[in-house]
C-alpha cells in the first residue's frame, strides 16, 4: 500500500479509467485522497455498457467526494460485427477519447485499474491502452488484495462481482443491435435483483444460455422465484430457448459453438 501511495504522489496528477468495480474503485479512493482536485475518475458510458454499472460508478464517486466526469461515446464503427479483435480495437479507441478528454482537462498521466491476476489472461486491450501510455498502478497487486484492502477501507465495493461489457455475450463476428444489449441487461438485471450476482448471460441471436457458478446452479433451481425468473425471460420474443450453461461460469465462452 505505501509503494503504491508512493507512486502516486509522484505523478502529481493522475486521470483514471474508472469503471466503479472493485479495482478502480479501490484506486480511486486511494488516488483522490492523496491527490485531491489533480486526481479525476473518467467513466466511458457506450451502449454497451451496463447502465446499472454506470449508475454504481455516479454513486461511488458521490460516496467518496472524488472528481468525476461521463464521457459518452457511440459504438465505434470497428467493432460493428463484434470482431474477433474487438477488444483491443475498442480499448484502443476509448483510450484515445478518454486521453483526449482529460488533457483538455489539464492532466498529463493517464491509469487504468490492471492488476497482477490480469497478466496471467488473454487481454488484447491491455496491449491497446499500453500502447498509448496508459499506466497500471495496481500491476503489482493481485484482485484478493485489492478486496482486503477495500474492506479495510471499508468500501462497498469489496466483494462486487467482475463484470465485463456486454459485447462479452454475444458471439463473435455478428453485427449487433441495441435490442440485443437490452435483452443481455435486462435478464442479467433480473437475476441479480434475485440475488444471483455472478452470472452471464449469453445470447447468440436465438437461444439465451445463463452461466453462473456450479456451487448456485441446485440453488438457482430451488429457489422460490425461479419459475418467474424464467416466465419474465420467456416473455422476452427474441429468445427461442433458454439453456444453464452446466460447464459453470467461464470468463470468456465467445468462441466456443452453440
Amino acid at each position: 500500500m505505501e509503494t503504491l501511495k508512493e507512486e502516486i504522489r509522484g505523478l502529481k496528477n493522475l486521470a483514471l479509467a474508472f469503471s466503479g468495480g472493485v479495482d478502480s474503485s479501490f484506486l480511486a479512493c486511494v488516488a483522490g485522497e492523496i491527490l485531491g482536485e489533480n486526481f479525476i475518475a473518467l467513466t466511458i458510458k457506450t451502449p454497451y455498457m451496463s447502465e446499472r454499472e454506470i449508475s454504481q460508478a455516479i454513486n461511488f464517486a458521490k460516496i467518496h467526494k472524488f472528481r468525476h466526469e461521463i464521457l459518452e461515446l457511440q459504438t465505434p464503427q470497428e467493432i460493428a460485427n463484434n470482431p474477433q479483435n474487438r477488444c483491443y480495437l475498442c480499448k484502443k479507441n476509448l483510450f484515445e477519447n478518454l486521453i483526449k478528454f482529460g488533457r483538455n482537462l489539464g492532466f498529463s498521466n493517464f491509469a487504468d485499474g490492471t492488476n497482477k491476476d490480469d497478466l496471467g489472461e488473454d487481454r488484447p486491450g491491455l496491449r491497446a491502452v499500453r500502447e498509448l501510455g496508459v499506466i497500471s498502478p495496481l500491476i503489482n497487486l493481485t484482485k484478493a488484495q485489492i478486496r482486503e484492502y477495500s474492506r479495510t477501507l471499508r468500501l462497498e465495493s469489496a466483494d462486487l462481482p467482475s463484470f465485463a461489457c456486454l459485447l462479452t455475450r454475444l458471439p463473435h463476428g455478428r453485427e449487433f443491435s441495441a435490442d440485443d444489449l437490452k435483452l443481455v441487461e435486462r435478464v442479467e438485471n433480473l437475476l441479480i435483483q434475485n440475488g444471483f450476482a455472478n452470472i452471464r448471460a449469453r445470447f447468440n441471436g436465438r437461444n439465451l444460455k445463463i452461466e453462473m457458478p456450479r456451487a448456485l446452479m441446485s440453488e438457482f433451481v430451488a429457489s422460490e422465484n425461479f419459475a418467474k425468473i424464467i416466465q419474465k425471460i420467456d416473455e422476452i420474443p427474441q429468445i427461442d430457448e433458454i439453456l444453464l450453461d452446466l460447464k459453470g461460469f467461464r470468463k470468456e465462452v465467445l468462441n466456443e459453438k452453440g
